[in-house]
């Protein structure tokens, strides 16, 4: 009997699923540049014209969707619709180019503006692919829609998969195997979100055909085609008795309403994202408004702590009303609280409205206590700073997200200017690999389970300890339940976890001592590869 193919890439979630390849077609290549032959007036019609449906068929998926891939496509949709990017293309057809080539040499300039930009400033490039594309789809008068069977269970295969294309997954969708992406791409958090099992970066996807009987062991980081379910181990929880309590705090990541209600089990929220309500607007909220947003996100979501971060945003997320101008690196650029700069008056609204959004929530009887934290802190300065002004605002718990190495040496300085930290661990990985998440080849560096980020995750916990300091993770490393379980392990006092998450996790770390999650970490730092450390990991269990 030949030896069964094994595809390796990086795993997305725990469950191991075994059904049959459904390949989508690759895209067609985009046309070449042409010269109009019409008037550059009946052209600029067009791409209107094209532009204005693609908002509509956006604001379709937006309403079929929730959570992370609501927002995804809110992002978009706002890219979509940039008045910049279409001025640019109103440029280009009356300088003689039609509606289809015009689009593309927009599209280019912008990410010319994007070149070399890491994390969520490259998936903002591979947004702007997107949409270029459905723009001329509409213009060629097609729409391509992905025509999942009416029943059964398939394993999608695709070179990628774009927010779109998963709106239109349904229950028959078992997996996810794609060539590109990586541990924070937009199919990885999607299919995270949903509890879809996958594989992204595998580069042997190419290989697998349509009929074939594929085995996804996400687990395991693998697929084995004509692999038994039986070869793949199920939730490595399963089977042990599980405690009274977790043996830390699973909080939750939210940045809706719609989050908040889904996650009522969880121990707190470890981040509520409030740059997700503004993402469109072209004008500032007022005062008021932001308190009623805040106040309906806390009185919707679980008793306990509630962590709001302040605005983190910049050139990657598009909100108009900041005033953000363009920038040669913008991944190194305004980003997070370095926005408080540019927006100072919003900035001290915020941390007013927060206050205020608590003690009116509160005053319901709702037993919350809510702390707010600050994006990319590079500088004790920095902390210093933002931790005066939300204490002056009325907020007494106060913390900053970790995700700029250069804090971590300085962790010791902060005592006393700070309660808490939450290591956003995709930022991290990103800065500190140097990494690009939408680019498959470099992929395997922002695997969570890297030894150089178990050290440094390490070194967090131990100098926060020396300061007195509490700790957090809020990174989608934190939705991983045997990741998880090595954060306990290392000594974090907290994780904060995806909506669709949080349970696995919580279930995860209710069946482990606090002396078998010590010796699991252990395990896991002696690891020399990200390979090596989850499967050391795994046998320390």
């Amino acid at each position: 009997m030949s030896p069964k193919q094994i595809l390796q890439g990086i795993g997305v979630g725990s469950r191991a699923v075994r059904a049959e390849v459904f390949r989508l077609n690759s895209r067609r290549a985009l046309p070449a540049p042409l010269k109009s032959e019409i008037t550059s007036t009946k052209e600029i019609e067009t791409l209107t014209q094209a532009i204005s449906s693609l908002e509509a068929r956006y604001n379709e998926k937006i309403a079929r969707a929730s959570g992370n891939l609501k927002e995804i496509l809110e992002a978009q949709l706002a890219l979509a619709t940039d008045s910049e990017l279409f001025e640019a293309a109103v440029q280009h057809c009356e300088a003689g180019w039609n509606a289809s080539t015009a689009i593309q040499m927009a599209m280019n300039e912008f990410k010319e503006l994007l070149s070399g930009a890491d994390g969520e400033f490259g998936e903002r490039v591979a947004d702007l692919d997107e949409i270029v594309y459905r723009v001329i789809e509409i213009l060629q008068g097609r729409v391509e829609e992905i025509d999942l069977p009416s029943s059964g269970k398939v394993i999608v295969v695709a070179t990628d998969l774009t927010p779109m294309d998963t709106v239109a997954f349904t229950d028959v969708v078992a997996g996810v195997i794609t060539e590109k992406g990586g541990p924070t791409s937009h199919t990885a958090i999607v299919c995270r979100s949903r509890d879809i099992p996958a594989l992204v970066a595998c580069a042997d996807a190419a290989t697998l055909k349509s009929g074939q009987i594929v085995m996804l062991d996400p687990d395991n980081s693998q697929a084995i085609v004509d692999g038994e379910l039986s070869s793949a181990s199920g939730n490595w929880w399963d089977g042990l008795t599980p405690n009274t309590s977790s043996l830390i705090p699973v909080m939750a990541n939210i940045g809706s309403v719609e989050d908040a209600h889904k996650v009522l089990s969880a121990q707190g929220v470890g981040l509520l994202r409030t740059e997700l309500f503004f993402l469109n607007r072209s004008t500032a909220p007022t005062l008021r408004e932001q308190i009623e947003l805040y106040s309906s996100v806390l009185a919707a979501g679980p008793a306990g702590e509630i962590i709001v971060r302040t605005l983190d945003a910049g050139s990657d997320k598009p909100i108009p009303f900041l005033g953000i101008g363009h920038e040669e690196n913008p991944a190194l650029g305004v980003r997070g609280q370095r926005v408080a700069a540019v927006a100072p008056d919003f900035y001290r609204d915020q941390l007013t409205a927060i206050a205020a959004a608590a003690k009116d929530v509160m005053s319901t009887g709702k037993e919350i206590t809510v702390s707010v934290m600050a994006p990319m802190i590079a500088t004790v300065e920095e902390a210093r700073t933002f931790a005066t002004q939300a204490r002056e605002a009325g907020i007494s718990r106060v913390g900053i997200m970790i995700e700029v190495p250069s804090i971590i040496p300085l962790i010791g300085q902060l005592r006393g200017i700070i309660d808490f930290v939450s290591v956003g661990t995709n930022d991290l990985s990103q800065y500190l690999f140097a990494a690009d998440r939408v680019n498959s080849e470099v992929a395997h560096l922002l695997n969570p389970w890297q030894p150089a980020l178990l050290a440094t995750l390490e070194e967090i916990v131990l100098s926060c300890a020396d300061a007195s300091i509490k700790t957090g993770v809020c990174g989608e490393a934190a939705s991983d339940p045997l990741l998880a379980l090595v954060l306990a392990g290392l000594g974090f006092d907290s994780v904060s976890a995806s909506p669709s998450s949080v349970s696995d996790v919580n279930s995860a770390l209710s069946c482990v001592s606090a002396s078998r999650a010590t010796a699991v970490a252990r395990a896991a730092r002696s690891g020399a590869t990200a390979r090596e450390a989850k499967t050391a990991a795994r046998n320390a269990l």
